[in-house]
């Protein structure tokens, strides 16, 4: 679908058109940044004061949110039937699922919508990089509104993002969205106005969803995913009834590595430790899958397993499972990082057919160091945790048992070698 991109000085014009107020900032080309917005006179704001200089003010209308989606479905037929038959996709799930995929299931079920059939597949006007281009559109525009969520706001987008912001977003009681200066802050005429993207987001999710790192914002975090073992005949069953993400997140914060993962827990259970699965028909006569833990159902508290194993005897080992598993996902995925193509070569080979900028391959570059060093710290800080726990009296009295248990098989095992039938 062809797409004209409008020069810089129209956005006025359009501004003026659609009520946008930009009462003292003006969007500007900044050399190595694109686009943002500059200040047109001196501003500042005390610490504590009602006077707050508002810079930018965008009516409620105009800002595209799950409300306003929601509102429009009610009023536009077509519209409420390609919401309905196409579904909700947070952002998350849209991570996750091939944009591919993502595409051609939209193409399936809306070709089955005369109207939007027409206006997309016959015509051929709507392709696969449309649908990656709005995607990138949404991620690297989105805002986190305090009420409306999740929002795309026009103006708002073109700022940028700053470590030691000078700004910030808000909505009023008019549902305007309007950008304040920041407590403590002065600016001059030309200085650029600049918001915080978010300090919690990862390394990764800063590269992904705006094309940058900052690395004194970014948080010091990595994700990854967890699979049931091969060998586990409950694996399907655990993931289809937990009810968060099958991940490990680690978090490094002033030099302190922790971890949280709900699904581990869950994961390093078996049917011997008293984990069970049933199938079971409820008064309207459907059948559904409950999960049982030491007899009792714990369907609806799947991530709550850390607090599950609590009072069982074997806790310490469960968690030593559960340290041993991790321990091992974090090595193998830093061996991947080390036997992965090196980025001097990597850039060379793609600068060579132009394929990738200097500037991006950079970006890989610090996330690669970001996450190797966090995951290092994190071998560091299992290792210490396995060590614990192998010295745990429990611990030790369980893996005993299990010494002295296979002692007697195999000695069981020579003996029965040793009778003579003859």
């Amino acid at each position: 679908m062809a797409s004209t991109q409008l020069p810089l000085e129209t956005l006025s014009t359009w501004a003026m058109f659609n009520d946008v107020d930009l009462v003292d900032v003006e969007a500007r080309e900044i050399p190595g940044c694109g686009l943002g917005l500059l200040s047109n006179k001196e501003l500042s704001r005390e610490e504590e004061t009602f006077d707050i200089p508002t810079l930018l003010r965008i009516p409620g209308e105009l800002v595209l949110s799950a409300e306003a989606v929601e509102n429009y479905a009610k009023v536009d037929k077509n519209f409420r039937q390609l919401l309905e038959v196409a579904g909700h996709k947070s952002a998350t799930a849209a991570k996750i699922v091939a944009l591919t995929d993502e595409f051609d299931e939209l193409r399936d079920i809306s070709a089955t919508l005369p109207f939007w059939n027409e206006l997309f597949w016959e015509s051929d006007k709507v392709s696969l990089i449309d649908w990656v281009r709005v995607d990138a559109w949404f991620r690297s525009r989105c805002l986190e509104l305090p009420k409306s969520g999740e929002a795309m706001v026009p103006v708002l987008d073109l700022a940028n993002h700053s470590s030691k912001a000078n700004a910030y977003y808000e909505e009023n009681g008019k549902d305007e969205v309007v950008l304040l200066l920041r407590p403590g802050c002065r600016v001059t005429s030309g200085d650029e106005m600049t918001i915080s993207y978010g300090d919690a987001k990862s390394g990764a999710e800063m590269l992904f969803s705006y094309g940058f790192i900052d690395p004194a914002s970014a948080a010091d975090r990595i994700t990854l995913p967890l699979i049931p073992m091969e060998d586990d005949p409950l694996g399907k069953a655990k993931l289809h009834v937990f009810e968060g993400a099958p991940t490990v997140e680690f978090v490094r914060t002033n030099g302190s590595l922790s971890w949280k993962s709900p699904f581990a827990y869950f994961l390093c259970l078996n049917e011997e430790d008293g984990l069970s699965f049933r199938v079971l028909q409820d008064t309207g006569g459907s059948r559904e899958l409950k999960l049982f833990w030491q007899e009792e159902d714990v369907t609806a508290t799947t991530t709550a397993f850390e607090q599950h194993i609590n009072e069982h005897p074997l806790a310490q080992i469960f968690r030593l499972r559960v340290v041993s598993v991790l321990e091992d996902l974090v090595a193998s995925q830093l061996e991947r990082l080390a036997t992965g193509m090196s980025l001097e070569d990597l850039d060379e080979s793609l600068n060579e057919g132009g394929l990738v900028c200097g500037t991006c391959i950079g970006a890989a570059a610090t996330l690669r160091e970001q996450e190797t060093s966090l995951l290092e710290a994190a071998v560091k800080a299992l290792e210490d945790q396995k060590t614990q726990l192998l010295a745990d009296e429990n611990v030790v009295a369980y893996l005993g048992s299990m010494e002295d248990a296979q002692n007697d098989l195999v000695h069981d095992e020579l003996s029965n070698e040793d009778e003579d039938f003859s």
